[in-house]
């Protein structure tokens, strides 16, 4: 049963297409079959398969009005009835129901074997003035059952229109769950691909408009919109879009923020506008027909808000449900994501505040680890790591020398050269550094790049003299940040060199202490501007 008769007949209309199956089951058996609505108006004519009946019907017989006639008393007393018509033929009734309610009836006719009875022929002929001898012998040829199989005919026309009303519910029904399975296999669908989004570090824009492009293709939409509130307050809205909408970025705003959300803050269930009128400022913008909309919410906090725009037909309560579970998911995320953000942060001002500490201690090397960090994490990009692998590195350069906490103060600001006994003591400083380090698990990539910054291709390097290949990328990019950096700031023993002069200083030494590759990678970037941005004054803040 396609969906366009099952519309029908939910709408209480019967379709002839409904019947063609039953009609060809009747035919096996020589019955007739037309179908009437409730009004009387006719849906299936009678049609006559025979020359007797033909001949009768256009004598006057009018088998269509018998039909008609018998379906009324169908539907009036819902019940199954039958009569023998003044014409001789046997006319049997069925009511067609749609639960409880009689939306027609249905009705066949047979002529019946007692038709060729000589006295009934006459009469029949003589009252519809036709040939006797015309009517006997095209009755001969079709009629083959009596008056008394009538009732077996209307109890199996009853039972095989019931059953043939079950096969067509049970049909529905079946296209019904199919349907629901596979619109439900889809919500499951995007639910576990949007789960598959939520890694605590990826970046909130990005998620969300991934979101906004899945609500597209599964709500069947032509545009969803994320606004995520600013965190922390006071810097602007973030706003994600998907889609086609004639909307500038403004004008969305301005519906999702002044028109939408004030009208669900109080209902986290959403909403559904099914014939959209926009409020205030866009009045008269006809660029959203409809529009579902719900909070992306916390228990204590307001997110943002999720939306869809125009779709092909009406929103209903199971695009509700679905864009409420992705608001779920999609808030959780976001909590998560701040909660991780402001713990980012928390580290971050933790480390920057350890190493200015250990600056701190000269006052001359002031600022040197947050430069090898920015310098590293530049060169780490040049190499095309991917964003979590120049993080590392960026850790790394900040905490390069955090070993020099175990290095006596007399040492690090000794002022001009230091002895064989003092080097080997400064010397220790990336093994310290690894060592307070180790016991922290999330750092176990970072210490790689701190226990190797002063390795060298030439074998020459410590803690292990390690040589060539042997030396860890990281600890090669660290090595090139931080003697660039030596060599460009003043020290309590030299002034630093002019940039020309550091350049021309990593040239002499690629291959020697410099990783060949790495220094033509550094080398290419802008220095003299990288240098300056690098070098602009910073306010750091402590814990107090």
């Amino acid at each position: 049963m396609n969906t366009r008769t099952d519309n029908k007949l939910r709408a209480g209309r019967l379709n002839a297409d409904d019947f063609s199956q039953f009609k060809s089951m009747l035919c096996d058996i020589e019955l007739n079959l037309s179908v009437w609505d409730s009004n009387g108006t006719v849906v299936l004519p009678l049609e006559s398969f025979c020359d007797f009946c033909r001949t009768i019907d256009s004598a006057g017989g009018d088998c269509c009005e018998l039909a008609r006639g018998l379906a009324g008393r169908c539907v009036s007393l819902d019940a199954p009835q039958h009569v023998r018509a003044a014409n001789g033929c046997c006319v049997l009734g069925v009511p067609i129901h749609q639960k409880r309610r009689v939306l027609g009836a249905a009705v066949t006719c047979f002529p019946p074997v007692e038709s060729l009875d000589e006295e009934f022929l006459c009469q029949l002929c003589s009252w519809l003035k036709l040939d006797r001898e015309v009517i006997t012998r095209q009755a001969k040829l079709v009629v083959r059952h009596k008056v008394s199989q009538a009732e077996d005919f209307l109890s199996l026309m009853n039972w095989g229109f019931e059953q043939w009303q079950h096969r067509r519910t049970a049909e529905k029904e079946l296209e019904n769950l199919s349907v629901n399975l596979a619109t439900t296999y889809e919500e499951l669908s995007l639910l576990y691909r949007v789960s598959g989004y939520m890694r605590v570090s990826q970046a909130q824009d990005e998620f969300l408009q991934s979101v906004c492009n899945e609500l597209i293709d599964v709500m069947n939409i032509e545009a969803s919109v994320a606004v995520v509130f600013a965190h922390p307050a006071g810097e602007e809205d973030e706003l994600m879009f998907a889609g086609e909408c004639s909307l500038s970025d403004s004008q969305l705003r301005t519906l999702v923020l002044d028109d939408l959300a004030p009208r669900f803050w109080s209902d986290s269930r959403g909403l559904v506008l099914n014939k959209y009128h926009p409020h205030g400022s866009l009045q008269g913008v006809t660029a959203v027909r409809n529009v579902i909309a719900t909070p992306l919410v916390t228990d204590d906090e307001h997110l943002g808000v999720l939306i869809g725009m125009n779709k092909s037909g009406e929103f209903d309560s199971v695009d509700l449900k679905l864009i409420n579970a992705i608001a779920s998911q999609a808030s959780v995320f976001l909590s998560n994501n701040r909660l991780y953000a402001d713990l980012q942060e928390l580290l971050m001002g933790v480390l920057h505040a350890l190493t200015a500490t250990i600056d701190a201690k000269d006052s001359y090397t002031c600022g040197h680890s947050q430069r090898v960090a920015l310098l590293s994490k530049r060169l780490a990009e040049e190499c095309g790591f991917g964003a979590d692998r120049v993080q590392q590195v960026y850790l790394a350069g900040l905490l390069h020398d955090i070993g020099k906490i175990g290095v006596p103060e007399a040492i690090l600001c000794k002022k001009g050269k230091l002895t064989d006994e003092e080097y080997e003591a400064m010397k220790h400083h990336p093994a310290i550094g690894a060592k307070i380090l180790g016991g922290i698990r999330q750092l176990d990539h970072v210490i790689t790049g701190i226990l190797n910054h002063h390795e060298r291709p030439d074998g020459r390097g410590y803690p292990n003299g390690l040589r060539g290949d042997d030396v860890p990328i990281e600890g090669m990019i660290l090595a090139l940040a931080d003697g660039f950096d030596a060599m460009t700031s003043d020290r309590t023993y030299r002034k630093g060199l002019p940039i020309s002069e550091a350049v021309e200083e990593i040239h002499r030494n690629c291959g020697t202490q410099f990783d060949v590759e790495l220094a033509e990678k550094f080398l290419a970037i802008d220095l003299e501007e990288f240098v300056q941005e690098i070098r602009r004054p910073a306010k750091m803040v402590f814990p107090t």
